[in-house]
Formats: structure tokens, sequence, C-alpha cells
């Protein structure tokens, strides 16, 4: 799997490649903050058969689901292509990270991102960089002990160079 940073939205890319895509929606409750900053997301999947489909993309908002899933997913009046449940975990955790401006790093975004991004593939995940620019999502592989990357997102967390939220987890912590 490849790592992924472009935008979320029209320009997001599945991680695979050679195969057909759809996009299958996910509806998204907002807290009393207005977090998550939308009210839905959609995620390259390919279909399997009977209205299943595995995901394809890394979630930025959605929870419950992890890259490579098998869910249901049903056209609804609109014609969108709407997620009804889970089928099938496919192993896979989703991790979220949002970078903070923090005095003791002044380096660019960017760079700080790349470098994050660079020691997590290192270990066997990818990510993919959300539209909203402090943000990505970092998927991992069941082949990958959760405590690798935890132990770089901790130690990031400690010197507030950015926080991080487990958003699905299929490996035991």
């Amino acid at each position: 799997m490849n790592s992924t940073n472009s935008p979320s939205g029209l320009a997001r890319q599945p991680l695979s490649s050679g195969k057909d895509y759809v996009k299958v929606h996910f509806d998204l409750l907002q807290d009393e903050l207005g977090y998550p900053p939308a009210n839905s997301e959609s995620m390259w999947a390919v279909p399997l058969g009977q209205s299943l489909f595995r995901l394809d993309n890394i979630p930025f908002f959605a929870s419950g689901v992890s890259c490579f899933d098998v869910v249901l997913a049903r056209t609804d009046a609109s014609g969108l292509l709407k997620y009804e449940r889970l089928v099938e975990a496919g192993g896979h955790s989703t991790l979220r990270v949002i970078f903070y401006d923090n005095p003791s790093d002044q380096r660019p975004l960017r760079e700080r991102i790349t470098e994050l991004t660079g020691r997590l593939r290192e270990i066997g995940c990818s990510s993919e960089l959300c539209h909203i620019p402090r943000l990505i999502s970092i998927d991992i592989p069941p082949e990958v002990e959760i405590a690798k990357p935890k132990l770089i997102l901790d130690a990031g967390q400690r010197q507030k160079l950015w926080e991080y939220e487990e958003a699905t987890l299929a490996h035991s912590v």
C-alpha cells in the first residue's frame, strides 16, 4: 500500500491501482464544537457484488471502519452510494494526527508532516493528508504491531508537536 498525500474530497485517490472504484458516502455526526468539519465523508471502494464494497482509503472522520474493511452500502434516493454497516473488518487500525505550531520546532508544517509520515512508512504504515492541512490519517496494517507507531506518536504528543486519536482499533492494545 502506498502513502497518499493528496487532499480529500474530489481529488482523493484510492491507495491501490488497477481496479474499478466507486465512492461510498458516510454520514457524520458533528459534536457541539462542529467536529468533524463536514456532515459526510466519501471513500473509494472496490465493488465486491451484492452491495458489498472493500474500502480503499484511510478515513479522516468516519469511525468504526478502516482501510480494507468490507462494508454494506446501498444507493439512496439522491443516487449516492451510502454506507449502512460494517460487514467484515480487514484487521487494519486507523489513527488520526493533528499537528500544532510549536516554538521548539519552527520547521514548515509540510516538512514536519513529511518527517512523521516517513518514519511511519519505515515501520509499515501508510498515511493520507487531509484537505485540512494539519490533519493526517494513518493506516496500521495487521502485521504491524500497534505499539510501534504509538511509540512515535506518543513522543511527539509529549513534546506538544501534535495530538492523535485512535479512530478505529482492530489491533489489541
